[in-house]
């Protein structure tokens, strides 16, 4: 292929897989900017003994294509970060002449290292691997840019005989070893950049404590692994409290294009000017 990309990697569960709502169905585009998406259904099932198992086809069946968001199923689409992530990438003057910008999606809904569906050796992460990997294939000039993660209310609640103290070692540990990995097979100073839940959903007295353990895990691990961050979501608003839907784990989609731009801003003061 002769196009050459400054490639973003967007992982983790819902909020990153999009779920933005929007209030018309415009959908927001960025010229220069495409996509490797798995085309196989991805999803969770439960068997008959009650355990949740990823429910996905492997080998992945990848699609490259013009980057866009996720569609909603009613004619209009669900907005995700990455996107303006990209737009933000563009204006600041990152890209330089003759390359474009490469997103590959790979975050998938109500998952989490938990029932080890991310982590090492886990089916997403090795499904991520294999997209990764065809993406640079592409063009021996391509690279990676960033990681930008969102993910941790799964493992908020799975795993319910874990006290606080555990809880807390078990993501630190497992998101630690994953990016530490990540970086070991695709270069050491790869920025990784997450994010804050959505509040009306993390301050609500029932899932507060819980919510509030995996946050603090998640900021203690981008300090640790350096060249990293975690993006505060303060005043980010959910579905719900934009559309009145019982939607509060998502955030609408206004608040993920504001989102991507403080992922931007986190990962300009990472790699500076």
């Amino acid at each position: 292929m002769e196009e050459i990309f400054d490639v973003i990697v967007l992982a983790g569960q819902s909020n990153a897989e999009g779920n933005g709502i929007k209030k018309d169905k415009t959908e927001f585009l960025s010229d220069n900017v495409y996509q490797i998406v798995d085309k196989n259904y991805i999803g969770l099932k439960t068997l008959d003994n009650g355990k949740v198992v990823i429910d996905m086809v492997y080998p992945t069946e990848i699609a490259f294509e013009k980057a866009h968001e996720r569609p909603d199923g009613k004619g209009g689409s669900l907005a995700d970060f990455s996107e303006t992530f990209a737009k933000r990438y563009m204006e600041d003057g990152r890209l330089k002449n003759g390359r474009k910008v490469l997103i590959v999606k790979t975050a998938v809904g109500g998952t989490g290292f938990a029932r080890h569906e991310w982590g090492i050796g886990s089916p997403l992460y090795e499904r991520l691997n294999y997209m990764l990997d065809y993406a640079l294939g592409l063009n021996a000039e391509n690279r990676i840019v960033a990681f930008l993660w969102h993910q941790g209310e799964h493992d908020a609640f799975e795993n319910a005989q874990l006290n606080n103290a555990e809880r807390y070692d078990f993501y630190y540990k497992n998101f630690v070893a994953q990016i530490e990995d990540f970086r070991k097979k695709y270069g050491v100073n790869i920025p990784v950049i997450a994010g804050e839940f959505v509040d009306d959903y993390a301050e609500k007295s029932e899932n507060k404590n819980n919510c509030d353990v995996v946050e603090s895990a998640l900021y203690a691990a981008t300090d640790d692994i350096k060249k990293a961050k975690t993006v505060s979501s303060k005043g980010l608003l959910s579905n719900d409290e934009t559309f009145h839907n019982g939607d509060n784990a998502h955030f609408c989609a206004e608040s993920l294009y504001e989102f991507g731009k403080r992922y931007y801003s986190a990962f300009s003061e990472i790699v500076g000017k």
